[in-house]
């Protein structure tokens, strides 16, 4: 690397009497553009893992549900190719692809997040759906020219296809069922990158969606408006003007005042690369990562304008993009900066994000109630290409699914931490590096995660840590375990390197790289004596970036 590393030394204290309230597991979120492959054999057998790991249900967030297609999703592109019309223009409604989407995650266990998008192919405006074989084969011009970016041409019948969803599904699972699901219009409408219409179309459109929505069913629980980073002036505004009009302006349907909100959402990345695809990796590519000061001040600002209005004080905000990085299909042969997302530096990110929330949401009276990973898995990939998923070919699974282990080893009480740290070498900004950690106490199991966390991906170093756990509430005997994820331990990605990085890597390479690929300890589980003082002090290092879980498990009654 040629970096100077960071040598650091940390005292953490945890006081067992000093009780925070329950800890809200915010990180049970993953979301992804890819719909059609929920269902295929390797999305199936992602879902099955996550089911294992998971110690609440997760919310699944999708792109693309209302899109037309032909069913065959491709990197950020797929369809639920639910509407069609008659040639009268009777409209047809075919659920078929989406009821394999929902059954496969109902069948984790886990709740739909759906979003009401994009706009399908036979309610596109006319005079702009228009074909032409003289462009490369194989991209339409509804894809190509982003004519599912548009208003459609009839809200009433885009209203209808929302009622018909919100039937068709309270119909097949029942209305206890879909309580737990979450509705919101569009994907960051902000953006031009996905919406075409003005403010005021999408302003028309949710009231008409929440109308035909909750005439299917009242109970369900819709919100938005999925827009971008609320820092910067474009997500500020679009923000603002949005829960504006849900207060206090007429409501397009209605004509009263105010349409109905049960949610707020809003989304925040840590970099947006100055290149995406660098074409000639052998010129100097200028360093570049993510910033978890950027996305808390993305948050900040949205909580801040949320504050404002003082009748929406108790709805839940969701933050349902919150990624290091823009760019989920790019990967290290399009940017050598995207090597985030394959080592031990992407959990440690995320880990250490959670916990800035966590405080952050304290400060307001809205609770911030998840965070969704943009990450899934991506077909027609090299291995560990590099991009924002859970696994790499073969299911290898990636180091980020660990943390969600780790994080579903921590119990449901928050005890305090206070982390002093002496850095002793300071080339590096204070607001970008953390040692620092979550610690909970339930059923007689003290769970402690502390990591050692920089921004900048390139740097190294080691802290040496000194873990004190204050007022023990057992006297007897203990287990206490070690968990590690790092570059040596719970990491597919550095066994896959130890085989040469191979481009096909054989069976036996395979079934070698996937022992790492779980949870590690980095020493045997010990039994410790939790005497009279009801203390317990630890000492260890913990390399940069690298996370432990620390437990302390009584074995009394």
């Amino acid at each position: 690397m040629g970096e100077k590393s960071l040598l650091t030394k940390a005292v953490i204290t945890i006081d067992c009497d000093n009780y925070l309230g329950n800890l809200n597991r915010i990180w049970a979120s993953i979301g992804y553009d890819e719909i059609n492959w929920t269902y295929t054999r390797r999305g199936k057998n992602l879902f099955r893992i996550l089911k294992e790991i998971a110690e609440t249900p997760y919310y699944i967030r999708n792109h693309n549900a209302l899109t037309s297609s032909n069913g065959l999703s491709r990197p950020a592109w797929g369809g639920g190719n639910v509407y069609h019309e008659e040639p009268d223009g009777s409209p047809i409604y075919n659920w078929d692809i989406l009821d394999q989407v929902y059954d496969t995650i109902l069948e984790a266990g886990f709740y739909p997040f759906v979003e009401f998008g994009f706009l399908p192919f036979d309610l596109v405006p006319d005079g702009i759906n228009t074909s032409d074989w003289n462009q490369d084969v194989g991209f339409e011009h509804y894809e190509t020219e982003g004519y599912w970016k548009y208003p459609p041409k009839d809200y009433n019948r885009w209203g209808e296809l929302v009622f018909k969803f919100i039937d068709h599904y309270v119909k097949r699972y029942g209305k206890e069922t879909i309580k737990n699901w979450l509705f919101e219009l569009w994907n960051e409408p902000d953006l031009g990158n996905y919406w075409k219409g003005s403010v005021e179309d999408y302003l028309r459109l949710f009231d008409v969606t929440v109308h035909y929505a909750t005439k299917a069913f009242s109970e369900i629980k819709i919100g938005g408006p999925c827009t971008t980073s609320p820092s910067l002036q474009d997500g500020s505004d679009f923000l603002k003007r949005f829960l504006q009009h849900c207060v206090s302006e007429i409501n397009y349907i209605t004509g009263k005042i105010g349409t109905r909100l049960d949610f707020i959402s809003f989304h925040t990345k840590g970099a947006h690369y100055s290149q995406r695809r660098i074409y000639n990796l052998e010129k100097n590519i200028i360093k570049e990562s993510p910033s978890k000061e950027k996305m808390i001040k993305d948050i900040k600002a949205g909580m801040d304008i949320i504050s404002k209005f003082p009748s929406l004080s108790d709805l839940p905000v969701y933050v349902n993009e919150c990624d290091p990085a823009v760019g989920t299909i790019y990967g290290v042969h399009d940017n050598p900066n995207f090597i985030v997302t394959n080592t031990e530096y992407y959990p440690a990110f995320i880990v250490a994000l959670v916990k800035e929330i966590l405080d952050l949401q304290r400060n307001y009276s809205n609770p911030i109630e998840r965070i969704t990973s943009w990450a899934f898995y991506f077909e027609g990939k090299r291995f560990f290409e590099g991009n924002r998923t859970l696994i790499t070919n073969d299911e290898i699974e990636k180091p980020i699914i660990n943390i969600f282990r780790m994080l579903s080893l921590l119990g449901n009480s928050r005890i305090k931490l206070i982390s002093h740290v002496d850095l002793q070498d300071v080339h590096i900004s204070a607001s970008s590096f953390k040692i620092d950690g979550i610690a909970t106490m339930e059923d007689r199991t003290i769970s402690i995660i502390i990591w050692n966390q920089a921004d900048e991906w390139w740097q190294e170093g080691e802290c040496h840590i000194e873990l004190n756990i204050d007022h023990i509430p057992f006297n007897n005997t203990a287990i206490l375990k070690h968990f590690r994820i790092d570059k040596q331990y719970s990491n597919a990605y550095s066994a896959w390197k130890a085989e040469g990085s191979p481009i096909n890597p054989s069976i036996k390479q395979i079934k070698k790289i996937k022992l790492h690929q779980g949870l590690e300890l980095i020493q045997k589980p010990e039994e410790i004596q939790i005497d009279n003082s009801k203390n317990v002090n630890l000492s260890f290092s913990i390399p940069l970036p690298g996370i432990s879980l620390i437990q302390i498990i009584s074995k009394g009654q």
